[in-house]
């Protein structure tokens, strides 16, 4: 028999470790346990919601938890929270749950929806969730509903080889598309350098100095500067500010020879803006010596056509997605991509 327990942290420590071991092991991810408590820790409106199914012994074999966020929409009197690092041990999917031995479920449904049912008796509204496409039946099954949000997925490539073997969540034959593209695309780089060295208008800023004029109209986030801190940790981001305009800004993860530059979070008010950032952008991912520089314009953007027009210019492939958030509200407008100002920074805490 299995008990479930509704808990706001912090856990305790082996509680944590024990949670990251197994999700770790069964995502196949390498989250360190110091960026894991970072998250679920030490978010600006207080720890996570956490929700675990354990053994009589307290082993941990079922987990999922809840990350209250700020945002500025609206009265800003809103709490949306984010879904994150939920699991069920595959030994115990058919173990009975205390309490809930007639109700003819599965497990990690249970365990989903007693959190949610929870965190919207606090008033956490709305709660979402990005995950793979085989969930999402799963999260239907436990309220949500999915929200579309298209995007054009760009790409300057640097080193086709790495870019095949790394670029995440493709099939074996985009892979192969990439290779080829790839191959083109760094002819590009140095023309690219010679060319854009002149466009020097995008400077080193301070990560968490405060983004101007939040977005109150729409569902937008980590736009004051304790949230900053919290979203960007040190050493892993770099923000450029857009000289002679002093709202403007792009927010990348730094790339490695095994990553991408990957812009996260930006604000672009004109073609000037634009035409400073992407030339930064490269110089940057050239000095890292990035796999190359990656970049999602979602279509709601006021800037995503600039955007998009300006990069294939300079040689990106730009490629149609679509992203999907599950999404669970009683706020009906929250279903529509409108009321979002999404971008790559909610989409996951490690982009």
């Amino acid at each position: 028999m299995l008990n479930l327990r509704i808990v706001r942290g912090p856990l305790e420590p082996e509680e944590n470790e024990a949670i990251l071991l197994e999700y770790n092991r069964l995502t196949k991810a390498v989250i360190p346990l110091e960026e894991f408590l970072h998250w679920v820790q030490k978010g600006p409106l207080g720890p996570a919601w956490h929700a675990i199914l354990e053994t009589d012994e307290r082993r941990i074999v079922g987990h999922t938890s809840l990350i209250p966020l700020r945002t500025s929409y609206g009265a800003g009197d809103l709490i949306p929270a984010k879904s994150e690092y939920s699991f069920t041990h595959e030994d115990f999917r058919s173990t009975p749950v205390r309490g809930f031995e007639n109700v003819k479920r599965a497990k990690f449904l249970i365990l989903v929806d007693q959190l949610f049912q929870h965190g919207k008796s606090l008033g956490l509204d709305p709660i979402f969730v990005s995950t793979r496409e085989v969930n999402h039946a799963l999260s239907r099954r436990v309220g949500c509903k999915k929200a579309d949000f298209p995007l054009w997925e760009c790409l300057l490539i640097r080193n086709p080889v790495a870019a095949a073997r790394y670029t995440p969540n493709i099939e074996s034959k985009k892979r192969a598309a990439l290779l080829v593209a790839g191959v083109s695309q760094c002819a590009l780089w140095p023309l690219l350098s010679l060319t854009l060295a002149s466009k020097n208008g995008a400077l080193d800023d301070v990560l968490d100095s405060e983004v101007r004029d939040p977005d109150t109209s729409r569902l937008s986030f980590f736009e004051d500067p304790e949230y900053l801190r919290w979203r960007y940790l040190p050493g892993q981001y770099e923000r450029l500010q857009i000289e002679n305009a002093p709202n403007d800004y792009v927010i990348a993860k730094r790339g490695s020879p095994e990553k991408y530059l990957r812009v996260c979070q930006w604000n672009l008010s004109s073609k000037s803006s634009v035409d400073s950032a992407i030339p930064a952008l490269v110089r940057l991912a050239k000095r890292e010596k990035a796999i190359g520089v990656r970049w999602a314009v979602y279509d709601n953007d006021s800037m995503a056509q600039c955007l998009v027009t300006r990069m294939r210019r300079l040689g990106f492939v730009c490629a149609r997605r679509n992203r999907i958030l599950m999404i669970n509200t009683n706020k009906p407008n929250f279903y529509e991509p409108a009321a979002w100002h999404v971008n790559d920074s909610l989409v996951s805490f490690d982009p």
